[in-house]
């Protein structure tokens, strides 16, 4: 028996175009859950970073944490109406050159006196004259990956058609950048990476069983690496200390040395319903750190309470489901891929970073989309939703350079 899975099969539910206008309030849904967001980011980020900033050394400015940010977000939201302006094919022409300049930065990264060395990591290129902030390369791959995929979906059609032909190079183009960003001793992003291609070769037609032996191969691999490697060491140790906090007897608020996801939930327990107040948080004051980044939900639950956690979960579903409807009204597969990618990144690293904030998983240190401080990842998500917003305005475009449509594709989702 052989089971093939697809994502863009011709049924009526997925090829289905959608009714008249409803493609365009769904773009609009989902353009207003990202401005949403972005906003509701500068003003926590703003409110995290405050007090420290004005307490850092002479001259510090509580401002300087929104100007900062706030440069940030609107330099990622210009290029994200830009790019949605242009069109779809130039991507699918810049899809394998920006994979091939997404591996050169990952192992430039790797280079002392190019790559920042931080926490025992090189995982930043100095390139705050440049652009204002830190790049992190392994944010830039992950939409390259998501670019390289669809490209090449849209050229092979069928990812499960030939292991060796089509299977092979598109796992080759996750697996590569997964290599070298592990080697920057960033496990959470290359875990992140792993799942992002595996889920989208998944939605392209690849065997099951084909994913489930390179994942095989794979795992003991990426284990013996991190057994061997000193400096990734730290993984193990996350993940014993979330065991032993939740399944353990020694606790480690019981012992008195509580760790940044007990600082966390802390924070989210005192904020209560409706909160203690904007800017009135006390966990931030240098007790949860990367209170402006990781732990960011954590700031949010303090200081608006459970209504503001609920409002950001709402903005996510929003995003997704409003996606999702985008997605029904693309024929071409070039598009569907790049949006079911982006709509993946935002899904697992939401999942990934709120999960942590509420101690379900170890610390990962995966920033929450479009809301916490990191420069690389916000604008990094805004090009990807510009791209994907470029190819919904050619959503009903059947041009070949844009892949095979999706209505005349012969169904490949049965079982034999």
């Amino acid at each position: 028996m052989e089971i093939r899975l697809q994502a863009p099969p011709a049924t009526p539910e997925v090829a289905a175009p959608l009714a008249y206008g409803e493609l365009d309030r769904s773009i609009f849904l989902l353009l207003a859950a990202v401005l949403t967001l972005l906003g509701l980011g500068i003003v926590m980020v703003f409110s995290a970073s405050a007090v420290e900033a004005a307490g850092a050394g002479e001259g510090g400015s509580p401002l300087a944490p929104l100007w900062s940010h706030g440069i940030k977000v609107a330099f990622a939201v210009a290029l994200l109406f830009v790019i949605s302006r242009l069109d779809p094919r130039r991507f699918v022409k810049l899809a394998k050159p920006a994979w091939i300049a997404s591996l050169v930065l990952l192992v430039l990264v790797l280079i002392p006196g190019i790559g920042v060395l931080s926490n025992g990591s090189r995982r930043w290129m100095n390139t705050h004259t440049l652009i204002g902030f830190a790049l992190q390369p392994s944010e830039v791959a992950k939409l390259c990956v998501v670019l390289a995929l669809a490209a090449w979906v849209a050229k092979v059609g069928d990812v499960g058609a030939d292991f060796r032909k089509t299977f092979l190079p598109g796992a080759l183009m996750v697996l590569a950048p997964c290599a070298l960003i592990l080697l920057e001793t960033d496990f959470g992003t290359s875990m992140l990476l792993a799942a992002l291609g595996f889920l989208l070769l998944l939605l392209a037609g690849a065997r099951v069983y084909h994913l489930l032996a390179l994942g095989a191969i794979g795992l003991p691999v990426v284990l013996l690496f991190l057994w061997i490697n000193p400096r990734t060491q730290y993984v193990f140790r996350r993940i014993g200390a979330f065991a032993d906090h939740h399944f353990g007897e020694d606790s480690p608020v019981v012992t008195g040395l509580p760790t940044q996801v007990d600082f966390a939930a802390s924070a989210l327990q005192v904020g209560g319903l409706s909160g203690v107040g904007l800017g009135a948080g006390r966990h931030k004051l240098y007790f949860l750190a990367e209170g402006e980044n990781d732990f960011i939900l954590a700031n949010i639950g303090e200081e608006i309470g459970f209504i503001g956690t609920t409002a950001v979960l709402l903005l996510f579903a929003l995003l997704l489901w409003s996606g999702r409807r985008v997605l029904l009204g693309m024929r071409h597969r070039f598009g569907f891929f790049v949006l079911a990618g982006v709509l993946i990144t935002v899904a697992i690293q939401a999942l990934m970073n709120i999960f942590v904030a509420v101690r379900w998983a170890p610390v990962k240190g995966i920033p929450l989309p479009f809301v916490s401080s990191g420069g690389s990842s916000l604008t990094v998500l805004c090009v990807g939703i510009g791209i994907a917003l470029a190819c919904a305005r050619h959503a009903e475009s059947t041009d070949p350079a844009l892949g095979p449509d999706r209505d005349d594709a012969p169904d490949q989702g049965t079982a034999t």
